[in-house]
């Protein structure tokens, strides 16, 4: 091919038309083929090609990596042979020269130098200086007349998807009487030592836990911003509030178990037993007549107290007695009659069937 090392096309020799003079036919297809070669051949950069016959390969080509450049103040990336650059030395550099807009060039730093912010004519991520480290690697493009925007900068020592991420301290805004109201708004209460958020109208109040937190405490609050913690208190304690009415506290309770049986026939003459399931011996225990059919001015579903040993209408065989027996039951033991005071006066004797007997214990 008649293209120099440069690219350049002559055409061959002893091809040129003379006039008045027959065209050699060997000249003219030999000019011709040359000619047709050149068309399908690549089409050197020089020619406006890519010098390859494929996409990737052009690409490649109009993207090489060029000689090594030494930093400088003002480092002419317009004489750099390649786009991709490796910036060796220490110097400062605060300008890159003059390239159209739109150009880019990657720089790869081989040492630690600084890239000196300018809003104009070396525009930095952050709008800060830049001290860089061996393997940096920073993207420029030129925005015309010796203007660059720095498009990205990657660190050699910090993955791309590192698993921490290191941030500077973050502090809040800080009031003695905070009153933010936009949605979101964060500020530090500095009287109160409380975090007040803004939800759009008005104020969210978070107040810190007390100090030595434990498992099962309960906090209460001593004023409108401060939490104060009140240690868990015993097995079987309740919470009351104390002689003060001032804060919650626990006490303990003479009664923690209680027992209610279900109703039971009433029969004359006769014992029977519940189990109460306290697991323990009642402390108290009591009984009650329960109306089922309506009697002496009492409805159905009226209770009356049985004083238990006492209730008689014919000396010691009447009345109710009950005893306790050790920690699973309680006996009971019906006379030959009970009598209840008439809910208008008097004494009566109870028709047994109208009524039904219900036992409780405690302990």
């Amino acid at each position: 091919m008649p293209r120099d090392g440069s690219g350049v096309y002559s055409y061959p020799a002893n091809g040129d038309a003379v006039p008045n003079t027959p065209i050699s036919s060997s000249a003219y297809n030999t000019r011709s083929a040359d000619l047709l070669t050149d068309l399908n051949a690549a089409r050197p950069i020089t020619a406006g090609g890519t010098a390859a016959t494929s996409a990737v390969g052009g690409n490649d080509n109009l993207n090489p990596a060029g000689a090594n450049m030494a930093s400088a103040a003002i480092l002419n990336l317009a004489t750099s042979t390649g786009t991709l650059i490796n910036v060796t030395g220490t110097t400062t550099i605060t300008a890159l020269g003059t390239l159209a807009a739109g150009a880019e060039r990657e720089l790869v730093f081989q040492a630690a130098l600084t890239l000196t912010h300018n809003a104009t004519s070396l525009i930095l991520p952050g709008a800060a200086n830049i001290t860089t480290a061996a393997g940096d690697v920073a993207r420029m493009r030129s925005l015309g007349g010796g203007n660059w925007r720095c498009m990205s900068y990657q660190r050699a020592t910090v993955p791309p998807y590192g698993q921490s991420i290191v941030q500077p301290t973050l502090t809040l805004k800080q009031s003695a009487a905070p009153a933010p109201t936009a949605e979101g708004d964060i500020q530090w209460d500095t009287d109160d030592n409380v975090l007040v958020i803004g939800d759009g109208a008005a104020q969210q109040t978070f107040v810190p836990l007390p100090a030595s937190v434990a498992a099962g405490d309960i906090f209460y609050a001593t004023s409108a911003k401060v939490l104060t913690r009140l240690p868990k208190g015993t097995a079987g304690q309740v919470l009351q509030m104390n002689p003060g009415a001032t804060a919650p506290q626990w006490a303990s309770v003479p009664f923690t178990k209680s027992y209610e049986s279900g109703q039971i026939n009433v029969s004359t003459n006769s014992s029977t037993s519940v189990a109460h399931g306290l697991g323990v011996q009642p402390k108290l225990f009591a009984a009650a007549l329960v109306c089922t059919t309506n009697e002496f001015g009492y409805v159905v579903g009226d209770e009356v107290e049985i004083n238990v040993n006492t209730n008689s209408s014919s000396g010691t065989s009447g009345g109710i007695s009950m005893y306790v027996n050790g920690t699973a039951n309680i006996g009971i033991r019906i006379g030959n009659a009970i009598s209840i005071w008439d809910k208008n006066g008097g004494i009566f004797g109870i028709t047994p069937a109208s009524w039904k007997l219900i036992v409780r214990a405690w302990a």
